[in-house]
């Protein structure tokens, strides 16, 4: 009998970084493929300001520094923000619809600073009874022990516990501790694979 639900956050409730680039294009005159192919260069810096190695201002400033861009670091930060204001349409639907019967947890590799915004922009994620964030244990949702690690401190099952995730390859991970998942394409999806479970 499922009894928990850890939902991620990006992409799945609302935008994360993703598509960020396209916003930068609009504020700025570096294009899309250009800022993904400069993010792409420094990502094991993204990667370790996820797990909190980093602040965001040293994350930004190694990507404007490798890139060799004359822009502020400023314009970068209220581009990610615009962009965490965009919502993923329905999700925190059946996130509400869900409340009452489960045990609901966010799980999400991000940013503090980023995280600190849209916590602050985002009433509705009180619904979750707990939130762990990448930055405060040092690890990702690549890393099997991220999902130990959750398990352990909420004292639950595996068997009892489904994962949702738009990455496939962090689902599977979850998969390896036990944890059923379902990858993530969209609210209507979402909602079926729901439905076969018997979920919602």
């Amino acid at each position: 009998m499922v009894k928990n639900i850890i939902f991620d956050l990006s992409e799945v409730i609302i935008s994360g970084f993703h598509k960020t680039e396209e916003i930068i294009e609009k504020n700025t005159n570096i294009k899309a493929e250009e800022f993904l192919a400069k993010r792409r260069e420094v990502g094991d810096i993204f990667l370790d300001t996820m797990r909190g190695k980093h602040t965001e201002d040293e994350y930004i400033e190694a990507l404007i520094e490798n890139a060799n861009w004359n822009i502020n670091k400023g314009i970068i930060k209220k581009s990610v923000r615009q962009n965490l204001d965009v919502k993923v349409e329905g999700t925190i639907k059946i996130v509400e619809k869900l409340k009452e019967k489960y045990n609901l947890i966010l799980l999400s590799d991000h940013i503090k600073e980023w995280v600190e915004y849209i916590l602050s922009t985002n009433k509705d994620l009180e619904v979750f009874k707990h939130k762990y964030f990448s930055y405060e244990y040092g690890m990702l949702k690549e890393d099997e022990e991220t999902f130990k690690y959750i398990l352990e401190k909420e004292k639950i099952l595996a068997s009892e516990t489904i994962f949702i995730d738009d990455s496939e390859s962090n689902v599977k991970m979850a998969n390896r501790v036990g944890i059923q998942g379902i990858v993530f394409k969209n609210a209507r999806q979402l909602k079926s694979e729901l439905n076969k479970l018997h979920i919602i």
